[in-house]
């Protein structure tokens, strides 16, 4: 069980971490059964490699896609300042608006002093992952943010995901999502889909799904057990919720545009 000051620490962590996409109205409907393909991309470090689906608007902090600026009236500069800052390595959005994934890469001291959740006894993972049920509503700018259920996977034999379920919501709009998280070698990975009204959810579980089985790391390293048992103790209260992140602000500014040329034809 958590006492007052980490269930603060875990509050406002939290609460930082929640920020919301807005979507606007779908501008094509894919085909109900449409056959994805995936393309491999090194994720963070050359030995850590992803496949992730084909036919998506496509941005990396370093490269916007020109298409998804056209549709969603983003500053080029601004976006890519925020995936940066917010260790976003991919982020993909369908071409109906209807879906988003988030690939986070997360390089730090605290990622370094956990190193990998392998390292970690699964009762203190469980319980670490219950503290953000436990929760409850967390709500930050008028955002609300809710986790609803979780469990442990090993992925690959190779390393364990905290796997989330939940939703975000706004007066405008609800969206749910379907998150993996974990560390390994060092490093932290969280993979989030998010569907919003008119989405096939489950379908997009099941992109994510595939996304992360692609995942692979040519090399676990190996780490001083001793050494960072100690560091274990100070950490994971932190770091389990620490790169848990929410998205960004694709669409605010259509929105406005959307509802304005409402008005105007009212």
């Amino acid at each position: 069980m958590f006492d007052n000051k980490n269930q603060k620490m875990l509050k406002r962590i939290a609460g930082y971490l929640m920020i919301l996409v807005m979507v606007s109205s779908p501008l094509m409907v894919w085909a109900e059964n449409e056959e994805l393909s995936f393309t491999e991309y090194e994720l963070g470090v050359e030995d850590m490699h992803i496949s992730l689906p084909d036919g998506w608007y496509f941005n990396t902090a370093r490269k916007i896609d020109e298409e998804f600026l056209e549709v969603s009236e983003n500053s080029r500069r601004k976006l890519s300042q925020y995936m940066a800052d917010n260790d976003i390595d991919y982020n993909l959005v369908s071409k109906d608006l209807l879906e988003e994934i988030n690939i986070i890469f997360i390089n730090s001291s605290q990622s370094k002093m956990m190193h990998n959740f392998t390292l970690l006894n699964e009762d203190v993972l469980t319980e670490r992952a219950q503290a953000m049920i436990d929760m409850g509503v967390q709500e930050d700018k008028g955002i609300k943010t809710t986790y609803d259920s979780y469990r442990l996977e090993k992925v690959n034999e190779d390393c364990i995901f905290m796997i989330f379920e939940g939703s975000v919501e706004t007066a405008e709009q609800k969206a749910d999502f379907y998150q993996y998280t974990t560390m390994i070698n060092g490093y932290g990975v969280t993979c989030t889909y998010r569907g919003y009204e008119g989405a096939d959810y489950e379908a997009g579980k099941a992109v994510l799904d595939q996304i992360v089985q692609s995942f692979r790391v040519d090399e676990i390293k190996e780490v001083d057990l001793k050494t960072n048992a100690m560091r274990q103790i100070i950490a994971p209260a932190v770091l389990v919720v620490g790169f848990v992140c929410f998205t960004i602000f694709l669409f605010v500014r259509q929105i406005r545009k959307n509802k304005k040329e409402e008005m105007q034809k009212k």
